[in-house]
This record gives structure tokens, sequence and C-alpha cells, in this order.
């Protein structure tokens, strides 16, 4: 099952131009398919001194990270993914963090 990594990747392939031109520096990464039990993607955002990063596992779970690189102030979440739209909003908590500077999950989505 590659149910969640596939549907982020597919998620940055259709938005990946939109988060440019909002500023917002992003990349995405997956795990090698060497038959691993469980395959990964990660999302990486980024704006100014403010970074971000999404990963999931095909088994449903996600760590959500932030950072202030200029205070050094972290936040870290993790969640257990038991629908697609429990990745969109994963999706745009981190996005609401780099985009308002705001580390908790009660952020306006943007």
């Amino acid at each position: 099952m590659n149910e969640f990594p596939q549907a982020l990747r597919a998620w940055f392939a259709e938005n990946e131009e939109n988060l440019r031109s909002r500023g917002v520096t992003s990349d995405l990464r997956r795990s090698p398919e060497d038959g691993r039990p469980k395959s990964s993607a990660w999302l990486t955002v980024e704006t100014g001194d403010y970074l971000a990063m999404l990963i999931v596992w095909s088994s449903g779970e996600a760590e959500l990270e932030y950072g202030n690189l200029d205070s050094g102030q972290t936040h870290q979440e993790h969640r257990d993914f038991r629908s697609q739209e429990e990745l969109l909003d994963s999706i745009q908590t981190v996005l609401g963090w780099v985009e308002t500077h705001t580390p908790t999950s009660d952020v306006s989505r943007p």
C-alpha cells in the first residue's frame, strides 16, 4: 500500500508552481523503491527563516516539523492518517506554519 506517499506526490505535482508563485520554496523527496515494508515521501516548504516538513509513510504515520531558523524555535507533531482529508489537512498545516509563522495546528488555512 503506497496510498499516502503517492497522494502527497500527486498533490505536489499539481501545486508546485502555485507554491512558487506565493514565495514558498518547496521540495519533495521519496524513499527508494527497494523492497522496504513502508514507503515514504516528504515535503519541505520554506519562506525566509521559516522551514516546515511533512513526512508521510504508506502505513498512514506522519510527522510534521516546523522550525524558525533565526530563533531556533521548533515544533513537532505526530499524526496517524486514516483518510486523504487528513493528509490534505496536514499539508495545509505545514503551509500555514511557514506562511503565518505560527507553529500551531489552529492556523488559518491559506
